[in-house]
C-alpha cells in the first residue's frame, strides 16, 4: 500500500513538472462567421512564431510573437483563401503545436422554373 501511495505521489509530481515545463498554452477554433482565431497564452520569456501554410509548404502568414508578449490573439478571415487543407503551426521553445483545416467552396443549386 505505501508504494501505490509513492507512486500516485510521484505521478502527479511529474504532471505538475511537465505543465510548468510548458512553452505556451492554444486555442484555437473556427467562427460562424468564417474566421479561424488563434489564442496563444505564452508561459515563458521566449519568442513563438505563428504559421499559416498550405500541404504543399506555401506560406500564408507568419508572425514572430516577441519576448515581451505574452498574449496573443488573432482572427484571420479565410474566405479569400483558396480552397484547400491548411495548417496552423505554433512553435516556442522547441515544442510545437500543429492544427488543420479545410477551405472548402460551397456550391450554390440554382432551380429553373417555367410557369
Amino acid at each position: 500500500m505505501v508504494i501505490a501511495a509513492t507512486f500516485a505521489f510521484n505521478s502527479f509530481a511529474e504532471d505538475k513538472e511537465s505543465k510548468k515545463a510548458a512553452a505556451f498554452g492554444t486555442g484555437i477554433f473556427a467562427s460562424n462567421s468564417g474566421k479561424i482565431h488563434i489564442n496563444v497564452d505564452k508561459y515563458t520569456s521566449d519568442k513563438a512564431v505563428v504559421l499559416i501554410t498550405n500541404r504543399s509548404g506555401a506560406t500564408f502568414y507568419r508572425e514572430v510573437i516577441n519576448r515581451d508578449t505574452d498574449k496573443f490573439r488573432k482572427a484571420f478571415n479565410v474566405k479569400e483563401l483558396p480552397a484547400g487543407v491548411y495548417t496552423i503551426e505554433v512553435s516556442a521553445n522547441g515544442q510545437k503545436t500543429e492544427k488543420e483545416f479545410e477551405v472548402a467552396e460551397i456550391r450554390t443549386e440554382r432551380q429553373v422554373s417555367i410557369k
